[in-house]
């Protein structure tokens, strides 16, 4: 009997300390869904400062094991054109099981001790009838998330799928999932979003991506921008029944890159693409990266904040649109632009390529800047030999373009358009012969190992050009670049020399001999 009682008053203990840790867990959720919600408001403005939108919470009702709450996005009153109209608001309508042991996660066999578990959704209102009528009266998405008492976030969202029919276009989405990891600050962030398959039909014309993954690690940096990486990766698009023009490019990814070290920040772009078909004709794959280095981690952070300034202030006039307000944004980008080019930051297309069963081109890019000099007022004036010794340190272009890739790229072309192999293959040839004539008479290209080429580096005045060096100002007389001022040669002196090499395929007159 003893053993009896002592067990019931363990379990009434157990009972009434989980009731007592639920109510005050409840407590502090209350008290922390102000500072996220205001939080989450201003990472809003930095990011999207045009959009004016506004995050609140409403409607909290705190009881001991549960509690109930609206987390409502609206506009900022006076802002025009926005996506949500004035006095309307999107809601979601969120049910919190309090900690340590909330109820959604217990009924999960999920025993880690939380802050709470949050079950959310889409409320139905006026906003989002027409939404709720394509949905047939669900919510779009189901969230549910485990808050820590840290206040980190982690959460599973479902995104329904589908299927309706408007004014002849029909729609098929599968739906997604959707995970997320974001510490209490929004200083880190973790992203994953998955998807099957996107359809877009009128007319017979059909809109189909499928395969969608979409993977983010950001966090804040030293300098208040976001850092790391971003990748999205789409197993197919295909383009049907327009012209009779199929398009199908496969194995699409998009990969990007920011980082930094004690005073820059660097960033790296990359588009990618594993195949280009068009009406069943594969023209190979391709890859074009942009780059940035040298960029001056604090120049950035005030350019963004004067930009973002800019932006807010334009808010507040009621009418983002309006010429005036664009004239503003436009000038606050221009008047804080010279700030970024003090670390004489470098940009780059490192590399840009194609690629098809004949081999491989190639362009590679890079320009490094200077800083402005003090007195900016002459910059508009300068001649344009002038302006590049004031304001590019160094500059260099590589291109490879291998002919026989060429010519089976342009063979491909004109068989696409109907036109028979043997003579689509031999105006492929002489088109890409007449290219390197026309190249090599004004002394732009040269011919390596059967591949049409461009070497050009420059540096502190003076040029290489595919080989031979020259001061800046003759490179640019040579090349017809100079300002009409800038030099006293006749045309014909100007006029580049023919090429000694391959000279029989260049007619003395400078005309490019059409090929037989």
């Amino acid at each position: 009997m003893k053993k009896s009682l002592v067990a019931v008053g363990v379990i009434v203990a157990l009972g009434a300390a989980w009731t007592g840790a639920s109510w005050y867990t409840g407590k502090q959720i209350e008290q922390r869904i102000g500072q996220s919600v205001s939080h989450a408001t201003a990472e809003l403005e930095k990011a999207y400062p045009e959009t004016g939108l506004v995050l609140q919470s409403k409607d909290f009702h705190r009881g001991i094991f549960s509690s109930d709450v609206r987390l409502v996005l609206t506009v900022k009153d006076g802002v025009k054109n926005a996506e949500i109209k004035p006095g309307e608001e999107i809601s979601i309508k969120s049910v919190i099981d309090h900690g340590p042991f909330p109820l959604a996660q217990v009924k999960k066999l999920t025993l880690i001790p939380s802050m709470a578990s949050v079950h959310s959704e889409l409320e139905n209102n006026k906003a989002l009838k027409p939404l709720f009528e394509v949905t047939k009266g669900k919510s779009l998405f189901a969230a549910d998330s485990r808050v820590s008492y840290s206040g980190s976030v982690i959460s599973d969202v479902d995104i329904i799928p589908v299927d309706f029919e408007q004014n002849g276009t029909k729609f098929n989405f599968s739906g997604a999932k959707l995970t997320s990891d974001l510490s209490r600050d929004l200083k880190e962030v973790l992203l994953a979003i998955k998807s099957d398959q996107l359809t877009i039909n009128k007319n017979n014309e059909n809109f189909v991506v499928k395969g969608i993954d979409l993977n983010l690690s950001n966090k804040k940096g030293k300098f208040d921008i976001y850092i790391g990486d971003q990748n999205i990766n789409i197993q197919e698009i295909s383009l049907k029944g327009i012209g009779n023009e199929d398009i199908v490019l496969s194995g699409v990814k998009i990969n990007s890159n920011i980082g930094e070290d004690e005073t820059n920040l660097k960033g790296k772009v990359t588009y990618s693409l594993d195949s280009l078909k068009l009406k069943n004709t594969d023209f190979g794959s391709g890859k074009f990266a942009i780059t940035a280095d040298r960029l001056d981690g604090e120049s950035v952070r005030k350019f963004t904040q004067a930009y973002n300034d800019a932006t807010a202030k334009s808010l507040a006039s009621g009418d983002l649109s309006s010429d005036a307000t664009n004239a503003a944004i436009i000038d606050a980008v221009f008047s804080n632009f010279p700030i970024l080019l003090k670390n004489n930051p470098q940009f780059g297309i490192e590399p840009l390529t194609w690629k098809n069963t004949k081999g491989e081109s190639s362009i590679n890019y890079k320009v490094s800047l200077k800083n402005l000099p003090k007195d900016k007022s002459n910059l508009s004036s300068m001649k344009t030999e002038d302006a590049i010794r004031t304001l590019i340190q160094d500059m260099s272009l590589n291109v490879t373009l291998p002919k026989p890739m060429m010519t089976e790229f342009a063979t491909q072309a004109r068989m696409m358009n109907g036109m028979d192999k043997a003579k689509a293959e031999d105006d492929a040839a002489k088109q890409i012969e007449q290219f390197e004539q026309f190249g090599q008479l004004f002394k732009i290209t040269t011919v390596d190992k059967d591949a049409i080429s461009i070497k050009f580096n420059y540096a502190d005045g003076n040029v290489e050009m595919n080989g031979k060096k020259m001061p800046l100002h003759q490179f640019m007389s040579e090349y017809n670049l100079a300002d009409p001022s800038d030099d006293e040669a006749t045309p014909e002196q100007i006029m580049p020399e023919s090429d000694t090499h391959n000279s029989k395929k260049v007619q003395i007159e400078g005309t490019v001999k059409p090929a037989q």
